[in-house]
């Protein structure tokens, strides 16, 4: 028979292993592997001796933060599928009943991503905990964030009467581990009293600029978050969720500093199964190469840092890769001092070409781990596996082939973003892909991204 889509000559990266085989799809689905040679298709991708992964999944992002939802949707899943990712997770906050406004917001991402997506919701108040189990059963929505730097600080920021202490933690755990279908929980590793305390103030909360206040660089960031705050709270957040059974599925985000991630590992020998993330920034920056264009948080620390991390990367510790991705300009991002620059950059694009760039082609990590920390395991954590995150049949046709040779200079009109900057433009970077298929449909290829806004559709979960 004559398949929809054949990728041919090219060697699948399995949960099995490498594989030199062809790939078919049918009806957006995974309809067959055989060697090569052996499948017919009515369009026919030409691999080239190249690799094809599953598709990577981005489960870290922040779309509508600084444009509106419809606007992100739109640009950034087109920049999406230029760096090989074909499925994103936006952490979403806002005050008031989920049930009352998610409709809104559900249209307006169906219309515009290229690519399918899924929310994870942000809880900032005991009115949203009643609401878990409506979120679950009717929008399909079953993985959550839990803002520890919000705390004392989430009544004046969004209006809630609630400041989002452990009581409240310890009740959204609670719920959660009551559900019937399986749920995650994303958390913010911060201990405010300390960070709050060296910052002379809470950092979430807006006050007047001084203008008396002696210049500062970026290191500022880092002796204000420093590592032992994120890494006392993980195990904290850990302990709580333990106390509620639910450690399986507590999921540690943007893990920024070795103590924090051999605190993680401390934590699975132990017994705890908790999931850690890790952000390409914090494996290929350090302190001294920031500015302004990188203020995020936690911030981005030092070159020992970074060595433990992609050694817990490489050893199981950590289990996945997100971004913390924000769509934003440069006049939007910079402020005139470094404190009134804004948090967040974009990065969804160079997630999988970072990592096979400073992992695979340096040798740190292999490529089956690429794929596991960029796909498979990002998809067992978010309830998305087998429909995502595999190369199986049955699966999602959602894959990308990747040249691991191709070497590109990073600059912001490669990345099709509507940022007009990158934290790793002037950067060449070695291993891109050449196509990216999402649903069984070549999507992008060869720098023209194909697919159209609306061709996306929100992951209704339990899959």
């Amino acid at each position: 028979m004559s398949y929809d889509l054949v990728i041919a000559n090219g060697t699948l990266v399995t949960e099995d292993g490498l594989l030199e085989a062809d790939v078919a799809a049918e009806d957006g689905q995974i309809a067959a592997i055989g060697r090569s040679g052996s499948l017919e298709g009515d369009e026919v991708v030409d691999a080239d001796g190249n690799h094809v992964l599953p598709g990577a999944i981005d489960p870290h992002t922040h779309h509508g933060i600084y444009n509106s939802l419809e606007e992100d949707a739109e640009t950034e899943s087109r920049s999406d599928l230029v760096g090989g990712v074909t499925a994103t997770g936006n952490f979403f906050r806002r005050a008031g009943s989920y049930e009352e406004i998610m409709d809104d917001y559900f249209a307006a991402a169906e219309d515009n991503y290229r690519h399918d997506y899924f929310f994870s919701l942000g809880l900032l108040s005991f009115e949203h905990v009643e609401e878990i189990p409506l979120i679950v059963e009717e929008l399909g929505i079953t993985t959550f964030k839990w803002y520890m730097n919000y705390k004392y600080a989430a009544s004046e920021k969004f209006g809630v009467d609630c400041e989002m202490r452990d009581d409240f933690g310890s009740a959204f755990i609670e719920a959660l581990a009551d559900q019937d279908v399986p749920t995650t929980l994303g958390y913010h590793s911060e201990n405010v009293e300390i960070t709050n305390a060296l910052a002379g103030g809470n950092p979430y909360i807006e006050t007047e600029a001084d203008d008396d206040a002696p210049e500062e660089g970026y290191e500022v960031f880092v002796e204000e978050f420093p590592d032992y705050a994120e890494a006392q709270s993980l195990v904290a957040g850990a302990s709580l969720a333990r106390q509620h059974g639910y450690d399986d599925d507590f999921y540690a985000v943007h893990v920024s500093a070795g103590r924090t991630a051999d605190e993680l590992a401390t934590l699975q020998e132990a017994g705890y199964d908790v999931t850690g993330e890790t952000c390409p920034h914090y494996l290929t920056l350090t302190t001294e190469e920031c500015d302004d264009r990188m203020k995020v948080n936690p911030p981005v620390r030092g070159a020992a840092d970074q060595e433990t991390l992609w050694n817990r990367l490489a050893d199981g510790t950590i289990s996945c890769i997100g971004t913390d991705h924000c769509a934003n300009t440069t006049e939007e991002k910079i402020g005139d001092t470094i404190r009134e620059s804004k948090l967040g950059f974009p990065s969804s694009a160079t997630m999988l070409p970072l990592i096979l760039s400073e992992g695979v082609n340096e040798g740190r990590i292999s490529l089956e781990r690429a794929v596991e920390v960029t796909s498979t395991n990002t998809a067992k954590a978010w309830n998305l596996y087998p429909k995502k995150g595999t190369i199986r049949v049955g699966s999602d046709a959602d894959l990308v082939v990747v040249d691991l040779d191709e070497t590109k200079t990073v600059t912001p009109e490669l990345l099709q973003s509507v940022a007009d900057y990158s934290i790793y433009e002037g950067r060449d970077v070695t291993g891109w892909p050449t196509q990216t298929i999402v649903g069984g449909e070549v999507a992008y290829e060869d720098g023209e991204v194909i697919a159209e806004p609306g061709s996306g559709t929100h992951i209704d979960r339990p899959v």
